[in-house]
């Protein structure tokens, strides 16, 4: 599953499939031995075009973000959404849960106490947690540059270059020395093992946080409000992207990743989805239907949508693994936050569906892992982490022919993409653009899109510990 990938013309996902592991390699989500083997990429097709410049403090933008973050996925190397959203679901668990006859003894009480004022104060987080999260960010933008280079450079790209090397070294030494690393994430690991053996009053404060993070528009539409850090505002600031780039070479010689291996699809919502009252037209975050044909099939590397009574189509069959085109852009992280979720609820051995819960019988999640393959289903099986953003994306081509399908179906008003990344001009190569290209015929770009999603894959869910005494 992990050789070079090579001599494969005759696998019609081939090149997604190459560009997936590339992407998977740089963000240190391939599935291999030293990878969490919970942590899973689902590529968007097509990508998501973000609006820049909207009004942060606009309710309208608020709910359009927070629906963007909000959803619920399948267990699936490619973006499927499922009916519900996320906060459907822990909405069911809140309200339909038993707790166990527990609680904690003075000691535990105590050490539960200092974890938490070393991280929050009040309503907000400690500047030690700030610190965290500030390092943190810096971390994974020099992570994502260095594995980039370094795939590259193993494709037979140039060496990573020493600067880059250094600034990953530099930002994983001070996440450690001034981002407070081994401390927070120890009070954390504290609360997540104590926390919910207080039961009532978890329980109650997880309610609590869930109601005042419940917005309502001037037309009655309620949403559950969604953050995310950077925040929107800063998404499109010029720090904290890292450069990617895909070309021939890449195609040729990019070891696979395990996530194409991970193929789940829905099995449950038609049952579960009714039962618990879930709006299946509510807010998908602008992700589309499975059932747009060649506009989301992996295998079309160029595909053209559907527009006015015009089905989607696949393109010209010319490709990077052809040597006519090179793809470039910058990729950022967006690390999704819920305010009024702990995900140690998805984890944890103390709860079960009540007799009476509507919830009741139903799977949030088998478990699964993408080491070995094993495909999680339920009603929740993954938990969008993080967010995906891509700009400055470039597709070089030196191919008359497929420069000109590109310009006609502009022309005619059509959406394009190439891969998972929606293109909307194409424009002559620039003189700096011939000198590194002179076959170059054109260059294709795109807006600023979100391009997919990195998920937690969650364990059996519920999965009570019956050895505890339980009210029934």
């Amino acid at each position: 599953m992990f050789d070079a990938f090579q001599n494969r013309a005759d696998d019609k996902e081939a090149e997604f499939i190459q560009l997936y592991a590339k992407l998977a390699q740089t963000l240190a989500v391939s599935g291999v031995v030293g990878q969490n083997p919970s942590a899973l990429l689902s590529i968007q097709i097509p990508g998501i075009v973000v609006p820049v410049g909207l009004d942060p403090q606009d309710p309208e933008t608020e709910y359009y973000i927070s629906n963007l973050l909000n959803i619920a996925v399948e267990c699936n190397y490619v973006a499927t959404p499922k009916a519900g959203l996320t906060s459907d679901v822990y909405k069911l668990i809140l309200d339909g849960k038993e707790l166990p006859l527990i609680e904690l003894s003075p000691q535990e009480k105590e050490k539960l106490r200092e974890a938490e004022r070393y991280l929050f104060e009040g309503d907000r987080i400690t500047p030690a947690y700030q610190a965290y999260i500030d390092y943190a960010e810096k971390f994974y933008a020099a992570q994502d540059t260095f594995f980039a280079c370094e795939a590259t450079h193993e494709n037979g790209g140039p060496e990573v270059p020493a600067e880059v090397r250094e600034r990953y070294r530099q930002a994983e030494g001070e996440w450690r020395s001034q981002g407070n690393k081994e401390q927070v994430e120890t009070a954390l690991a504290t609360i997540r093992q104590l926390q919910g053996r207080e039961p009532y009053a978890y329980w109650q404060a997880l309610a609590d946080r869930f109601a005042a993070s419940t917005m309502r528009l001037p037309n009655g539409s309620q949403f559950q409000r969604v953050d995310s850090i950077p925040r929107y505002k800063e998404w499109f600031r010029d720090e904290l992207w890292s450069p990617f780039s895909f070309d021939e070479k890449d195609y040729e010689r990019q070891r696979r990743s395990g996530g194409p291996g991970m193929r789940g699809r829905c099995r449950c919502c038609a049952d579960c989805g009714g039962s618990i009252g879930w709006t299946p037209d509510r807010g998908l975050g602008g992700l589309e239907a499975a059932s747009d044909g060649a506009w989301r099939d992996e295998s079309n590397i160029l595909a053209v949508g559907p527009c006015a009574g015009l089905s989607a189509e696949r393109g010209p069959l010319a490709s990077v693994a052809a040597g006519q085109m090179k793809l470039k852009c910058s990729i950022k992280r967006i690390t999704i936050l819920r305010p009024w979720m702990d995900v140690s609820v998805f984890h944890s051995r103390l709860w079960k569906w009540s007799p009476q819960s509507i919830g009741r019988g139903i799977v949030i999640s088998t478990g699964g892992s993408v080491a070995g393959n094993r495909i999680a289903t339920g009603v929740l099986p993954v938990l969008p982490t993080t967010a995906l953003l891509a700009k400055d994306v470039e597709l070089i081509t030196t191919s008359s022919d497929v420069a000109e399908w590109f310009r006609a179906g502009l022309s005619a008003g059509r959406r394009l993409r190439y891969g998972p990344f929606l293109v909307d001009d194409i424009r002559p190569p620039s003189s700096d653009e011939k000198k590194n290209a002179p076959a170059a015929a054109g260059v294709i770009t795109g807006s600023p899109q979100l391009f997919g999603y990195i998920s937690t894959i969650f364990d059996q869910c519920p999965n009570p510990d019956m050895t505890l005494p339980w009210p029934s």
